[in-house]
């Protein structure tokens, strides 16, 4: 199954028309190192992210292959002014912690995607997006969160120099006024973990919700830091 999936936006003005939607600062892309970003709606909650790679005219976005009718959706309401398409590649994306030089590293999951292959390594990679503490927004949870309370503005994803973009007021606001209510917070846990989109809860109280899970690690946005928690009648331990 796939992990990853490829959106190619390709024509004369595709990074400057990306650059008015997405939190990344498009202007930093070099190659071979895709850049951390993601995309919000006006409430200023992700509703896809991963990385973006490429040049100023043929820009590639991965993101969770749940999330690729939901961004092409909502971007497609403002493509009507572009002069650029958007559409999913038919190609597949090879991950593997192995560089190579015709692969994009993507940080800071330690991995690195090679395109025009068949699918490989998504199992692992999802696993080491876990390990890393990088939230990889899936259908369950889009439209859910600000990108503070699943760790984005701290994997260098959203940038607070560049101009505006969806959301940016609000992202920005809770940034300087310290309104974030959750954040990101780490667990380990045994045997079958809990699925994404699941309340995290401390006795009868529910204190957040499950944002990405691991071969042995879950990752959940919550609003207090109790331990154990359960979730998913999985019990999980935080890890500091």
């Amino acid at each position: 199954m796939r992990f990853l999936a490829q959106l190619d936006f390709a024509g004369p003005d595709a990074a400057a028309f990306l650059q008015g939607y997405v939190t990344a600062d498009l202007e930093e892309l070099v190659p071979g190192r895709a850049l951390p970003m993601a995309l919000c709606n006006l409430k200023g909650r992700v509703i896809a992210n991963g990385w973006a790679a490429g040049e100023s005219n043929h820009l590639r976005l991965l993101v969770h292959a749940s999330v690729v009718q939901i961004l092409a959706r909502e971007l497609g309401k403002y493509l009507l002014f572009a002069k650029s398409k958007l559409e999913e590649a038919q190609t597949g994306v090879r991950l593997t912690p192995v560089a190579s030089t015709d692969a994009y590293e993507l940080s800071p999951v330690g991995h690195y995607a090679t395109l025009s292959t068949p699918d490989e390594g998504h199992g692992a990679f999802a696993h080491a997006c876990a390990a890393s503490g990088f939230v990889l927004v899936t259908e369950a949870i889009a439209g859910s969160f600000l990108p503070q309370m699943i760790g984005l503005t701290d994997v260098g994803a959203v940038s607070f120099a560049k101009g505006c973009y969806l959301g940016q007021e609000v992202v920005a606001r809770a940034e300087h006024r310290g309104q974030v209510k959750q954040r990101l917070r780490r667990y380990e846990f045994d045997g079958h973990g809990p699925a994404v989109g699941t309340d995290v809860m401390a006795g009868s109280r529910k204190i957040g919700t499950v944002v990405a899970v691991g071969a042995d690690i879950a990752l959940a946005a919550v609003r207090s830091d109790d331990s154990p928690v359960v979730a998913d009648g999985c019990t999980m331990a935080s890890l500091a």
